[in-house]
């Protein structure tokens, strides 16, 4: 399967079933009432995160993803079956992106968010019969579904990053400490997409997550190369390991590297320096990279060399960063009111009035039904709607418009 970081496509959720009209008949029952049933809701489309899939790939070329419509009601008071919600499984790291920024994070196997919501099925006519209004003969119309553009990103999750240079020896390291198997070569050569290795040595009481991300050329961050597709996939790990290749100016490499990370906005992440190929040195030149680079590790990916005291220091400083995390950790709720009041403008000689409420009672209004259209006027005297169109100007035959529904005022 290839592997895909980033999808985009439309999801739908189902439009609601509509309301009935319908009276009752039965025998005996001369002046039977009303009954019509109410419609269904749509159903959504959620997005699940699971550890059963490694890549976005399933949505690579999706372009509209839309969950089912709710049923119509009937008659003696008979809902309409309930459309059925569709679930998007998606790999664990995955973020979820709308028009207006992050939707969601789904860093845990199981979580989920509703990307697309259902529209709400319509009242059938059984539901507006009063003492005063006992045969009434409208209903409401389901409404539409929510409709929105989304992008999925995935960030795999890791405990350690390798980060260096292409041809520094992170696929052999990787492969050296883990299982892995990524594909290796004698030539120059950069891992095309990230690999994942678990350190589950007996030595080691906690396993941990090793990922070989991608290598960095001199302007990543601004869109050269490879590296900035995957520096999010940086972004995840708990602790980085910048790996120089020390046969071939080490110093350049790292300063490439922490240039490319700040650009990223990641230079702030933990972070430990393994010189690699150490092998290919002689013991002078060992000496200045002590001097050079104090406190970090030489080993070499092909020996073993130093492969076991680097496997302890990251060991070490995972179980340092988890203390740190589990002492300060402390849960910020931010609560943001969302705006429930009614307001109205004069666009060009339309009366705009914007109400999440009233845009939702017009979409349900049955406009083919006068009863229908009348219920929806006497909605908006009762809301205060008319009162406030008076107080702004407007005038019998001006033209009102509540979201994309335009009726004349009366």
């Amino acid at each position: 399967m290839q592997f895909i970081d980033e999808a985009r496509f439309v999801v739908r959720g189902g439009r609601g079933g509509d309301g009935s009209v319908s009276f009752n008949r039965e025998k005996y029952k001369p002046r039977g009432g009303p009954d019509g049933g109410r419609g269904g809701d749509g159903g959504s489309v959620i997005v699940r995160a699971t550890e059963d899939l490694s890549t976005l790939e399933p949505y690579a070329y999706r372009k509209v993803i839309a969950a089912e419509r709710g049923r119509h009601g009937s008659g003696n008071n008979r809902a309409g079956e309930r459309g059925s919600d569709i679930t998007l499984d998606v790999p664990v790291g995955t973020r979820v992106y709308d028009e207006d920024g992050l939707l969601d994070d789904l860093f845990e196997a199981g979580q989920s968010c509703i990307a697309a919501r259902g529209g709400e099925g319509g009242r059938g006519n059984g539901s507006f019969a009063t003492s005063t209004r006992q045969a009434p003969a409208f209903r409401e119309k389901g409404l539409p579904g929510e409709e929105r553009e989304i992008r999925l990103e995935l960030r795999v999750l890791s405990d350690v990053g390798l980060v260096g240079l292409p041809n520094a020896g992170k696929s052999s390291l990787l492969t050296r400490m883990s299982a892995a198997r990524p594909r290796i070569g004698d030539y120059p050569f950069t891992t095309l997409t990230p690999q994942l290795g678990v350190v589950d040595e007996k030595t080691y009481p906690t396993p941990f997550v090793v990922a070989d991300i991608p290598g960095l050329i001199s302007g990543a961050s601004e869109g050269r190369g490879l590296g900035n597709r995957f520096l999010r996939h940086v972004a995840r790990a708990r602790l980085l390991a910048l790996i120089l290749d020390a046969s071939e100016d080490p110093e350049g490499a790292e300063g490439t590297l922490l240039a490319e990370l700040h650009a990223a906005g990641l230079s702030g992440k933990p972070k430990v320096v393994a010189l690699n190929k150490i092998d290919l040195l002689d013991e002078e030149l060992r000496d200045y990279l002590r001097e050079t680079f104090p406190g970090a590790i030489q080993m070499s990916a092909e020996t073993g060399e130093g492969v076991e005291e680097l496997r302890d220091l990251l060991e070490a400083r995972l179980a340092a960063l988890v203390e740190e995390d589990e002492v300060g950790e402390e849960e910020h709720r931010v609560f943001r009111p969302t705006w429930h009041g009614m307001r109205v403008e004069n666009e060009d000689g339309v009366y705009a009035v914007s109400s999440e409420e009233l845009e939702r009672l017009a979409l349900k209004t049955d406009w083919q039904s006068p009863e229908g259209v009348e219920n929806f006027q006497r909605q908006l005297e009762k809301r205060g709607v008319v009162a406030a169109l008076r107080r702004a100007g407007a005038e019998t035959g001006d033209e009102v418009r509540i979201g994309e529904t335009v009726f004349d005022f009366r």
